[in-house]
């Protein structure tokens, strides 16, 4: 069985069913993400995704670029519990900035329960242990959250792997 790794607040999200959907980034030394807006997303297949060079003409196709965590189906073991697996339901490929505020929150962001309408919950604020950074919409919170953790993805708008699931 595969493994997948959460953070504490994105493993809570999965735990208490508000995430459902997780987005990593595709490798950096792959060519879409040296010129993200240059290469299109053409499909997927159990082996893994197809890209083309809009740049040429003919398009043309990249080499596969394999599924990080395998096809829908499969049972992904959750590294911090265990006892927890996930089962991929889909995968595709998509540049960053396609989120829309509802897939923003079906990566596990979440309106702040008191207070102002702001939106986080998933982001650690170094400057206060124990809170969370909040934002005035779920696409801006995952934009902060992505910024921790790939500096670069979202003002280069790289592709991702966009990998929904649900617990077995």
């Amino acid at each position: 069985m595969r493994s997948i790794s959460f953070n504490p607040a994105m493993l809570t999200a999965v735990l208490t069913g508000r995430k459902t959907v997780t987005r990593r980034r595709l490798s950096s030394g792959l060519p879409m993400q040296q010129e993200p807006d240059r290469y299109r997303f053409i499909g997927v297949s159990a082996q893994g995704v197809l890209f083309e060079d809009s740049h040429t003409q003919p398009p043309s196709l990249l080499p596969l670029v394999p599924l990080p965590f395998g096809p829908p189906d499969t049972s992904l073991s959750v590294l911090e519990d265990p006892l927890l697996v996930l089962k991929i339901v889909s995968v595709r490929a998509e540049q960053v900035r396609e989120m829309t505020n509802a897939d923003a929150e079906t990566e596990g962001i979440g309106a702040r329960p008191e207070g102002p309408l702001h939106w986080g919950g998933v982001e650690p604020n170094a400057a206060q242990p124990g809170s969370f950074h909040w934002y005035d919409s779920p696409i801006a919170a995952f934009q902060g959250l992505l910024d921790s953790i790939y500096p670069t993805a979202w003002a280069r708008n790289e592709w991702v792997w966009v990998i929904e699931f649900e617990r077995q």
